[in-house]
């Protein structure tokens, strides 16, 4: 006879840690040196105010962010998993669209070597993309949607 157990359903962080976490990694991404100039406001956004027909950056976080271990001292390990979308009207252009997956990609290298701020209490341990930039969707319109996937590992001390 063998006893499985369920794995526990890993735990959720504050939501005012999320929102933190959110609010500083748009800052972060926006200080990117190779945003393209055409971004309104020359910025990322949340994904809720990405454009139709207008170029622009979002982020999307996947999910929400979550503990992964509990430390016996107090604080904890946590993950933050998220997406940067890229949309652009490349027209006919093929070049263009590889220029998009090719800037994210260029991003995704420069998250890995610049590490955000976070806020007090919270130190990076890794940020890795998870992902290789690839274009996800077509619209009528014309616009495409690329993306790169990412993870943030933290601690909260």
């Amino acid at each position: 006879m063998s006893l499985k157990t369920e794995p526990r359903p890993r735990a959720m962080v504050a939501t005012s840690e999320r929102e933190k976490i959110d609010r500083n990694v748009i800052i972060w991404l926006s200080s990117f040196p190779d945003l393209p100039e055409d971004l309104p406001q020359n910025m990322v956004v949340p994904e809720s105010y990405l454009a139709v027909d207008v170029p622009g950056m979002a982020l999307s976080a996947i999910t929400t962010a979550y503990v992964n271990r509990r430390y016996i001292l107090g604080g904890y390990e946590a993950e933050y998993n998220f997406k940067i979308i890229y949309r652009i009207k490349p027209g006919k252009n093929m070049d263009k669209s590889l220029e998009a997956n090719e800037l994210l990609n260029r991003m995704g290298d420069w998250a890995i070597r610049n590490k955000p701020d976070l806020g007090e209490g919270i130190r990076i341990t890794r940020v890795t993309p998870t992902s290789y930039a690839d274009m996800y969707a077509q619209y009528e319109s014309g616009d495409e949607d690329h993306q790169i996937m990412m993870k943030i590992i933290y601690e909260v001390i």
